[in-house]
């Protein structure tokens, strides 16, 4: 027997309403998802995930720039040629020492990122703020430094 195109349509419909009517459903009807079935937490539904620790002064998190960086790899074993970067100080090759402060960061696109960092650095004018921009493309191995109107420089984190 050949079913028409109507009948297997009425035995979809029913079939569809029989899942439904036999599927575990909470209080408020929402569908109760399966013991494993991940959620939108991503954790497993029985599980209770606890919401994260508020931050508090003492627990900043350092930008993405934070550690040491050279122009090449090779470089990077030589603290004469390494950029030493945190959220509070800069150490430049050469001796420089500069005290970070302001820093703003931004995401134009994606998963690049634009930080924008004054700072009073020792061997330059005390007087004078330096400005930094640092800019990282998709990848947070590589960025590009620009120190004052100085041409930028492609920097390479260090392991």
């Amino acid at each position: 027997m050949q079913l028409t195109s109507s009948q297997r349509w009425a035995f979809g419909a029913v079939g569809l309403a029989i899942l439904i009517a036999c599927s575990p459903q909470k209080p408020d009807g929402a569908p109760v998802p399966l013991p494993n079935e991940p959620t939108l937490s991503g954790a497993p539904a029985g599980d209770i995930v606890p919401p994260p620790p508020p931050v508090t002064g003492g627990d900043v998190i350092a930008p993405g720039f934070a550690g040491r960086w050279a122009a090449a790899d090779t470089e990077c074993s030589d603290t004469a040629k390494t950029f030493d970067l945190s959220a509070h100080n800069f150490a430049l090759p050469g001796g420089n020492a500069c005290a970070v402060t302001n820093l703003q960061e931004e995401h134009p696109t994606g998963r690049s990122a634009v930080f924008s960092v004054t700072a009073d650095c020792t061997a330059e004018n005390p007087a004078a703020s330096d400005r930094f921009m640092l800019n990282f493309g998709a990848a947070d191995t590589v960025m590009q430094l620009q120190h004052n109107d100085q041409a930028p420089v492609r920097l390479v984190r260090c392991p």
